[in-house]
């Protein structure tokens, strides 16, 4: 079990498992309305705070197309980054674009995020990255299965305090490694059964003490 892992997840704890703040869109809500004309109604109706429950729970619903979950997600993903809507335009664009995420999908709800990654490694869309791709197989997974995010300060993080552990891995959240995301999974999943929390509560454990010790380094901003 990694030390520095399990006292950032009591410490998580201890001030009252708070959860991780909404993301603010409204500065780039033209944007998106502007790149997805035909998605209008719906962005206008997302919430202007947008948090990981409100992405869950529309990933989660038969009543939201495969085209509004991953807008959703990325919505929350880029908040307020002024490029996010150009970016996942150029995504959406693709051809293969609507059946790649049709099937990282269903593959996530059946509580296969490994598989979901693996096919989404093998049917590239031009411009989603691991770190965005993650997202969205994050928020179509149930929550008792593993499929935690994998973004560039949890990376960070990994490499400062969990190196040996992930010896013999590559560890990247530009590319795309089944072998690093099936091992990430598993080490997230060992450390939630330990500390009786859920995957995505673990990895928003990392996330909140990655985000304090890299934030400025790694240049994010954002929730």
């Amino acid at each position: 079990m990694n030390k520095q892992l399990l006292l950032n997840i009591q410490s998580w704890k201890d001030n009252g498992s708070i959860a991780q703040d909404g993301a603010k869109w409204t500065s780039t809500e033209r944007n998106w309305v502007e790149a997805f004309p035909e998605h209008e109604a719906f962005l206008r109706k997302l919430p202007k705070m947008i948090d990981r429950v409100i992405v869950r729970e529309i990933c989660y619903s038969n009543a939201n197309s495969i085209i509004e979950k991953f807008l959703t997600t990325m919505v929350w993903g880029y908040s307020d980054r002024g490029y996010g809507a150009f970016r996942v335009s150029t995504m959406l664009a693709e051809e293969h674009a609507e059946r790649t995420l049709l099937q990282v999908s269903k593959l996530a709800n059946e509580s296969q995020p490994k598989e979901a990654y693996e096919f989404l490694k093998g049917n590239r869309i031009y411009n989603l990255g691991p770190s965005y791709g993650t997202k969205f197989i994050a928020f179509n997974t149930p929550r008792v299965a593993c499929a935690p995010i994998l973004d560039s300060l949890i990376i960070l993080w990994m490499k400062e305090f969990a190196r040996e552990e992930f010896s013999g891995v590559s560890l990247s959240s530009t590319t795309w490694n089944s072998k690093t995301y099936s091992a990430y999974c598993d080490w997230i999943g060992l450390h939630a059964e330990a500390t009786s929390c859920f995957p995505d509560e673990v990895e928003l454990a990392l996330f909140r003490d990655a985000e304090k010790r890299f934030a400025k380094a790694s240049g994010w901003s954002g929730k």
